[in-house]
Parts: structure tokens; sequence; C-alpha cells
């Protein structure tokens, strides 16, 4: 499945190269904020992502995007004693679609994929993310919820991040 994905994005990303006109390159940085069970462990997520989106039409685009991203562990206290915990991380290689709200500089976006566990014992899982996007000439602003699963346990965020287009 994962070379399959990984085989997928670069299709995708190697049609954007050969209509570079239409298409846009950025890098990013995003914030991830645990929501539910995960939030027990961890309170803050941090990651960076290089995309490519191609325009199909005026208002819809699509591409892929790599990205990191890790997951700080909280330390836990048991018994009067502190047990470090280890982040978790994770490559996000995801498929990307845009489109963007007529007369509007806002968009609604939906990443689907996979995150590669980079940790010993993590096998990462499927990524999906729908999200709030607006969009000018030089960033894309963005707010999400995005999920990870992989055989019932999942981790799951609020996702607010910056990409510089250039």
């Amino acid at each position: 499945m994962k070379k399959t994905l990984l085989i997928a994005v670069l299709i995708i990303l190697g049609m954007g190269k050969s209509n570079a006109q239409d298409g846009e390159l950025a890098l990013g940085l995003k914030s991830a904020f645990p929501i539910s069970d995960f939030s027990r462990y961890s309170s803050l997520g941090i990651g960076a992502e290089l995309m490519y989106l191609n325009s199909v039409s005026d208002q819809f685009s699509i591409g892929g995007s790599l990205g990191y991203t890790t997951y700080i562990i909280d330390d836990l206290k048991i018994l009067g004693q502190t047990i470090e915990g280890e982040n978790i991380s994770f490559l996000p290689i995801n498929f990307k679609a845009m489109y963007l709200l007529q007369g509007s500089k806002f968009a609604l976006g939906a990443d689907l994929g996979y995150a590669v566990g980079v940790n010993d014992g993590n096998e990462g899982g499927l990524l999906y993310e729908p999200k709030l996007i607006f969009n000018n000439n030089t960033l894309l602003l963005s707010v999400g919820y995005q999920g990870i699963t992989n055989n019932g346990d999942k981790i799951n965020s609020v996702q607010v991040g910056a990409a510089f287009k250039f």
C-alpha cells in the first residue's frame, strides 16, 4: 500500500511538472492540536509540508504533498516516577484537492494519503484531512481536522497551517 501510494503521488507531481504554468509549489508549516483520546498523551504536534497544486479549472486544483509531522508526547507521572514520553513522527504522503469558492479567496480542501510511521513500532496509517483554506497570491492559510487511523488506533487533531507559494 505504501509503495502504491508513493508511486501515485509521484505521478501526480510529475503530471503537474509537465504543465507547470498552471501549477503552484508551496512550502508550509503547521501546528497540530490533538483531540479525543490522543490528547491524553500529547498536547502539540508540529510539521512541515512541501506541496504542488495543479489547476484543473478556475476553481478546482489537485496535487500532492510530502511532509514531516512530530507529535510531542507528554511525560507520564506514575507513583512519583516520571516516565519520559517518546515523540511520534510521521512522513505524510498525500493526494490534495482544493475547490475555490466562487467570488471568494476561501477554498474547501481535502487531503487523503498515508502517514508513514518514522519511529520504531510506528506502523503509520491512513490519513485524511478536510479543511478550510484562505488562498491569496502568496499565501495559503488553513484550518482542518486530521485523522490518522490504523487497525482501530486513531490520532486525531485540529491542524492550523500556513504555506508560502513560490
